[in-house]
Protein backbone atom coordinates (compact mmCIF):
# COMPACT_ATOMS: atom_id res chain seq x y z
CA UNK A 1 0.00 0.00 0.00
CA UNK A 2 1.32 3.34 -0.70
CA UNK A 3 1.23 6.46 1.22
CA UNK A 4 0.26 9.72 -0.38
CA UNK A 5 3.93 12.28 -0.14
CA UNK A 6 1.72 14.46 1.69
CA UNK A 7 0.89 12.61 5.01
CA UNK A 8 4.27 11.07 4.96
CA UNK A 9 5.30 14.83 5.12
CA UNK A 10 2.68 15.76 7.70
CA UNK A 11 3.59 12.48 9.83
CA UNK A 12 7.26 13.89 9.89
CA UNK A 13 6.60 17.59 10.18
CA UNK A 14 4.24 16.40 13.36
CA UNK A 15 7.45 14.19 15.49
CA UNK A 16 9.49 17.01 14.54
CA UNK A 17 7.31 19.19 16.38
CA UNK A 18 6.38 17.15 19.48
CA UNK A 19 10.30 16.49 19.34
CA UNK A 20 10.82 20.28 19.82
CA UNK A 21 8.07 21.64 21.83
CA UNK A 22 6.89 18.69 24.04
CA UNK A 23 9.14 20.05 26.30
CA UNK A 24 9.54 23.46 27.74
CA UNK A 25 11.18 25.04 30.68
CA UNK A 26 8.44 27.10 32.78
CA UNK A 27 9.37 29.17 35.21
CA UNK A 28 10.48 27.59 39.04
CA UNK A 29 7.49 26.65 41.38
CA UNK A 30 7.46 28.82 44.31
CA UNK A 31 5.73 27.52 46.77
CA UNK A 32 2.89 29.91 48.15
CA UNK A 33 2.71 31.14 51.85
CA UNK A 34 -1.11 32.04 52.67
CA UNK A 35 -0.59 34.73 55.32
CA UNK A 36 -3.74 37.16 55.11
CA UNK A 37 -1.90 39.50 57.48
CA UNK A 38 -4.95 39.37 59.76
CA UNK A 39 -4.24 38.37 62.78
CA UNK A 40 -2.59 35.61 65.49
CA UNK A 41 -3.78 32.95 67.43
CA UNK A 42 -1.93 31.38 70.13
CA UNK A 43 -2.15 27.51 70.62
CA UNK A 44 -0.85 25.56 73.85
CA UNK A 45 2.13 28.85 73.80
CA UNK A 46 2.96 28.95 70.38
CA UNK A 47 1.89 31.53 68.01
CA UNK A 48 0.84 31.30 64.65
CA UNK A 49 0.17 34.46 61.73
CA UNK A 50 -3.41 33.24 60.71
CA UNK A 51 -3.64 32.21 56.87
CA UNK A 52 -7.28 33.08 56.70
CA UNK A 53 -10.07 35.09 58.47
CA UNK A 54 -13.81 35.50 58.14
CA UNK A 55 -16.74 37.43 59.15
CA UNK A 56 -20.07 37.31 57.67
CA UNK A 57 -23.41 38.39 58.40
CA UNK A 58 -25.61 34.59 58.30
CA UNK A 59 -28.80 36.29 58.73
CA UNK A 60 -30.08 38.97 56.14
CA UNK A 61 -32.71 40.11 58.46
CA UNK A 62 -30.70 40.70 61.36
CA UNK A 63 -27.72 42.84 60.43
CA UNK A 64 -25.97 42.07 63.92
CA UNK A 65 -26.04 38.50 63.77
CA UNK A 66 -21.97 36.76 62.94
CA UNK A 67 -20.29 34.08 62.23
CA UNK A 68 -16.61 34.03 62.20
CA UNK A 69 -13.79 31.54 60.84
CA UNK A 70 -10.13 31.68 61.03
CA UNK A 71 -7.62 29.35 60.11
CA UNK A 72 -3.95 29.08 60.99
CA UNK A 73 -1.40 26.71 59.61
CA UNK A 74 0.40 25.01 62.57
CA UNK A 75 3.78 23.48 60.13
CA UNK A 76 6.99 24.79 60.84
CA UNK A 77 8.34 26.61 57.61
CA UNK A 78 10.61 23.78 57.07
CA UNK A 79 7.68 20.99 56.64
CA UNK A 80 5.83 23.70 53.83
CA UNK A 81 8.96 24.33 52.27
CA UNK A 82 8.47 20.68 52.03
CA UNK A 83 5.22 20.18 50.97
CA UNK A 84 4.48 18.23 54.09
CA UNK A 85 0.96 17.32 54.56
CA UNK A 86 -1.71 20.68 56.12
CA UNK A 87 -1.99 21.01 59.48
CA UNK A 88 -4.18 23.30 60.98
CA UNK A 89 -5.80 24.82 63.57
CA UNK A 90 -9.41 26.41 62.72
CA UNK A 91 -11.86 27.84 64.76
CA UNK A 92 -15.73 28.51 63.92
CA UNK A 93 -18.17 30.48 65.73
CA UNK A 94 -21.32 32.29 65.70
CA UNK A 95 -23.95 34.44 67.11
CA UNK A 96 -27.29 34.59 66.29
CA UNK A 97 -27.44 38.79 67.40
CA UNK A 98 -24.59 40.43 68.77
CA UNK A 99 -26.37 42.56 71.70
CA UNK A 100 -22.88 42.72 73.93
CA UNK A 101 -19.34 43.76 73.44
CA UNK A 102 -17.86 40.82 76.01
CA UNK A 103 -19.19 37.19 75.77
CA UNK A 104 -17.98 34.24 78.67
CA UNK A 105 -17.76 30.81 77.82
CA UNK A 106 -19.13 29.92 81.18
CA UNK A 107 -22.18 32.43 80.89
CA UNK A 108 -23.10 31.98 77.35
CA UNK A 109 -24.37 29.01 75.05
CA UNK A 110 -21.68 29.82 72.20
CA UNK A 111 -22.12 28.27 69.18
CA UNK A 112 -18.32 26.96 68.03
CA UNK A 113 -16.23 24.60 67.07
CA UNK A 114 -11.93 24.56 67.46
CA UNK A 115 -10.19 22.06 65.47
CA UNK A 116 -6.88 20.39 64.81
CA UNK A 117 -6.51 19.18 61.33
CA UNK A 118 -3.31 17.13 60.80
CA UNK A 119 -3.55 15.31 57.11
CA UNK A 120 -0.28 13.98 58.03
CA UNK A 121 -1.80 11.92 60.95
CA UNK A 122 -3.28 8.44 60.24
CA UNK A 123 -4.35 7.61 63.79
CA UNK A 124 -6.22 10.62 64.44
CA UNK A 125 -6.48 13.57 61.65
CA UNK A 126 -9.03 15.56 63.60
CA UNK A 127 -9.13 16.45 66.99
CA UNK A 128 -11.91 18.31 68.31
CA UNK A 129 -11.98 20.88 71.22
CA UNK A 130 -14.54 22.39 73.42
CA UNK A 131 -13.95 25.95 75.45
CA UNK A 132 -14.46 25.66 78.74
CA UNK A 133 -13.60 28.70 80.55
CA UNK A 134 -12.41 32.33 78.75
CA UNK A 135 -13.94 35.31 76.96
CA UNK A 136 -14.74 36.61 73.40
CA UNK A 137 -14.86 40.38 72.55
CA UNK A 138 -16.07 41.87 69.93
CA UNK A 139 -15.88 44.90 68.30
CA UNK A 140 -18.57 45.25 65.85
CA UNK A 141 -18.45 46.94 63.02
CA UNK A 142 -22.29 48.21 63.16
CA UNK A 143 -21.99 50.15 59.75
CA UNK A 144 -19.56 47.85 57.93
CA UNK A 145 -16.04 47.23 57.75
CA UNK A 146 -13.01 46.58 60.24
CA UNK A 147 -14.19 44.14 62.56
CA UNK A 148 -11.84 43.31 65.50
CA UNK A 149 -12.26 39.85 67.45
CA UNK A 150 -10.05 38.95 70.30
CA UNK A 151 -10.49 35.44 72.67
CA UNK A 152 -8.66 34.28 75.23
CA UNK A 153 -10.07 30.76 76.20
CA UNK A 154 -8.86 27.82 77.33
CA UNK A 155 -10.10 24.54 75.84
CA UNK A 156 -10.07 20.66 76.21
CA UNK A 157 -10.27 17.56 73.88
CA UNK A 158 -13.35 16.10 73.06
CA UNK A 159 -14.22 12.66 71.75
CA UNK A 160 -17.11 11.54 71.74
CA UNK A 161 -18.73 14.05 73.84
CA UNK A 162 -16.52 13.54 76.93
CA UNK A 163 -13.62 15.94 77.59
CA UNK A 164 -10.59 14.47 77.63
CA UNK A 165 -6.40 15.91 78.21
CA UNK A 166 -5.32 18.74 80.11
CA UNK A 167 -6.80 22.04 79.60
CA UNK A 168 -5.22 24.27 76.36
CA UNK A 169 -4.80 27.76 75.84
CA UNK A 170 -6.20 29.30 72.82
CA UNK A 171 -5.85 33.09 72.04
CA UNK A 172 -5.67 35.46 69.42
CA UNK A 173 -6.88 38.66 67.60
CA UNK A 174 -8.00 39.23 64.02
CA UNK A 175 -9.59 41.20 61.75
CA UNK A 176 -12.78 40.44 59.53
CA UNK A 177 -14.09 42.61 57.11
CA UNK A 178 -18.35 43.28 57.22
CA UNK A 179 -19.68 44.19 53.84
Amino acid sequence: MKRPHALVAFGGLLTLLIAFNGCYKGTDFINPVYDCACGTASFNGTDYPLKMAEAVVPDSLEPLSRSYHIVADLRTADEVNAHAEAHDLTFHFSFPVLDDVVYYVQQEDIQHLVQVINHGDDLIPIRDYQATDGSIVINPAYSGGEEVVEFNLTVRERVDSILVGLPVTFTGTFTGIID
